[in-house]
């Protein structure tokens, strides 16, 4: 997939060729949502199975309330209802790694490291946090060497494939 076609465009033109913002992914606004997890993941499941892009950056024009990319979502503290823990997104981002969701790439999120694998590498050797946070942190770096791991293997699978003459069908 070329760069171009992971970066949707910010807005569409209507008739009247003003802009108006796309409307935002449930795979972006849910982990910034109250909802409860359960309520989250059904939504995100029924995107994923309506075709959204698990690594499809935001819609939302306004920088300071773009979340970047899905996984960054789920990272961005700042951006959730209060009282609410990126803790409580572990199962979301659980379910994004599971359908391709890349935690190496670089987004104009708000966060200041830009991609997920760096705050989770940050975070989870960051010696101020400590206990469940820090267990957190621990628990997401495994996963997304996890991630990194089957998407590296399944692009050398392609690679593969498209060496041979393969079609992949």
């Amino acid at each position: 997939m070329s760069q171009e076609s992971q970066h949707p465009p910010a807005s569409a033109n209507n008739e009247d060729h003003t802009q108006e913002p796309l409307p935002r992914s449930p795979l972006i606004t849910e982990p910034i949502s109250n909802h409860s997890v359960s309520t989250m993941l059904s939504a995100v499941r029924t995107a994923i199975e309506n075709g959204a892009d698990v690594n499809a950056l935001d819609t939302e024009p306004n920088r300071a309330y773009n979340e970047g990319r899905p996984l960054d979502a789920c990272l961005t503290a700042h951006h959730m209802p209060s009282g609410k823990s990126i803790i409580e997104n572990l199962p979301v981002i659980e379910l994004l790694l599971e359908h391709g969701a890349d935690p190496r790439l670089w987004s104009e999120s708000t966060t200041i490291l830009g991609m997920p694998i760096v705050q989770a590498i940050t975070s989870a050797k960051d010696e101020r946090i400590t206990g469940e946070a820090k267990a957190f942190w621990k628990r997401l770096l495994k996963l997304f060497e996890e991630a990194i791991e089957r998407l590296d293997a399944k692009k050398r699978e392609t690679a593969g494939a498209e060496e041979r003459g393969e079609d992949g069908e």
